[in-house]
């Protein structure tokens, strides 16, 4: 009778230390969203750009050998009348095409949204934020993914791109969504569409440049880039 209720009562206190913990990661997201006292606000709308140029800086940050990032009129635009369009090319070699942000702060703890569109794509529908970028073998993306209708956020290391948190949410192709995500150093929250779906308590790669991620031959439209920090 005496283990049986020593083991309840261990089971009771891992119960209680996980609700606490729970309680806590929320607490710290929800102070980082109140409190966190942004002084600096970036934004890439691309309507001062040119039909149809690459924006400057950003053929340099780009991991395509040959870059397939164009502003494109286009409109849809959420801010008009410009989008930065991510065209599939006959790269086949290559699962993910990364556009970095130029001059994006390396820091720690910053609040990034983005509008984007998934206009196409037969191997893949999918395109994402990355965050925490160190270089093309470290960071996280957050990634939507419109055929199998999920957010996921993902960190990418030397031998693979690691899911480990999924979450369903109707992503529909042809349509704007805003993606969003409070960075902290607790971990990473993520919105789509103002409903928040995902909170990591991640300490990986605690710092680095953010920008926009496809899937294969995905093409989609990407606008109102902002970075606040």
């Amino acid at each position: 009778m005496s283990s049986q209720k020593s083991g309840f009562n261990k089971k009771k206190r891992l119960a209680v230390f996980a609700a606490i913990t729970i309680i806590g990661i929320s607490f710290a997201y929800y102070n980082a969203q109140i409190n966190s006292g942004y002084h600096h606000v970036k934004v890439w709308n691309f309507d001062s750009d040119q039909n149809g140029t690459i924006p400057q800086g950003f053929a340099d940050m780009s991991t395509d050998q040959k870059s397939s990032w164009i502003v494109r009129s286009e409109p849809s635009a959420v801010s008009k009348p410009n989008v930065l369009e991510r065209i599939p090319n006959n790269d086949n070699l290559t699962d993910y095409h990364l556009q970095l942000i130029p001059d994006s702060p390396s820091i720690d703890t910053e609040n990034v949204t983005m509008k984007f569109k998934i206009v196409s794509g037969e191997n893949a529908k999918s395109a994402g934020m990355i965050l925490r970028f160190i270089d093309q073998k470290h960071y996280f993306v957050l990634m939507a993914d419109s055929a199998q209708n999920r957010l996921s956020l993902c960190k990418n290391t030397p031998e693979f791109l690691i899911c480990n948190y999924d979450k369903s949410v109707t992503i529909a192709p042809g349509e704007w969504h805003t993606m969003e995500a409070l960075v902290s150093s607790q971990g990473i929250a993520a919105s789509i569409d103002g409903q928040l779906l995902i909170r990591a308590n991640d300490h990986n790669y605690q710092s680095g440049a953010v920008g926009m991620w496809t899937k294969k031959d995905t093409g989609a439209y990407f606008d109102d880039f902002k970075i606040e920090y």
